[in-house]
């Protein structure tokens, strides 16, 4: 993956210019200190459920996208996650899935648009467990998983389409940060997504509680 300078310009773009102002001798090292403690926040902080979201932004201007019911699978520990999104979009190819995995997650959920294929997985228990040692959030894809036993133990969320045991090719790269569609939602890098039981919610902006989050960290 990108490196992480270059990932918390991505996935923190609304904090530039108060990163700007408070970046002095070592931005490097200021700017993870930022996000470590965001990420430690946000991962102790209880997300409401999207049923009680929706409710609260039903008359908010911020868009709200649910994913169509039905078509993912719930893996991973953890029923329920949310984070900014990073994207990858590929074709029974993974090898750029396991670069950004590969890379500090903080508390992020990365959107892995396999074209909806079910005759590969995208994703085994390696790069899950990669994706949880990174300290990523979730991980959804367009596409099927395997080792999903394993996967189950980890503590990570992940959606899929399914499950396939055989794994995919490592020939052809894939593309980051790709605006990726599926599901009747738009994912875009930079927003944000919410996981639970009752479905997959994409927001503009951050929803409840993430005011309360960066106050935390003194964000703002």
């Amino acid at each position: 993956m990108i490196a992480a300078t270059t990932t918390s310009r991505l996935a923190f773009s609304s904090y530039s210019s108060l990163l700007r102002k408070s970046i002095t001798s070592s931005p490097t090292l200021k700017t993870t200190s930022i996000m470590t403690k965001r990420m430690k926040a946000t991962s102790n902080f209880q997300l409401p459920t999207l049923a009680d979201l929706c409710d609260d932004n039903v008359n908010s201007p911020t868009r709200l996208s649910v994913v169509e019911p039905g078509l993912f699978f719930q893996f991973g520990k953890l029923p329920r996650f949310y984070g900014q999104i990073q994207t990858v979009r590929c074709f029974e190819s993974n090898p750029t899935v396991r670069e950004v995995l590969s890379s500090p997650g903080y508390h992020q959920v990365l959107v892995v648009d396999g074209g909806g294929s079910k005759r590969v997985a995208i994703m085994g228990d390696q790069i899950a467990k990669l994706a949880v040692d990174n300290n990523w959030a979730g991980v959804i894809v367009n596409g099927c998983i395997r080792d999903s036993a394993i996967i189950n133990e980890l503590n990570i969320g992940v959606r899929a389409l399914g499950t396939h045991p055989v794994k995919s090719l490592k020939t052809y790269p894939g593309e980051k940060n790709a605006k990726c569609n599926f599901g009747g939602v738009e994912f875009v890098a930079g927003q944000w997504v919410y996981v639970d039981e009752d479905g997959i919610l994409v927001s503009e902006t951050p929803l409840h509680g993430h005011e309360n989050v960066n106050r935390l960290v003194g964000v703002i």
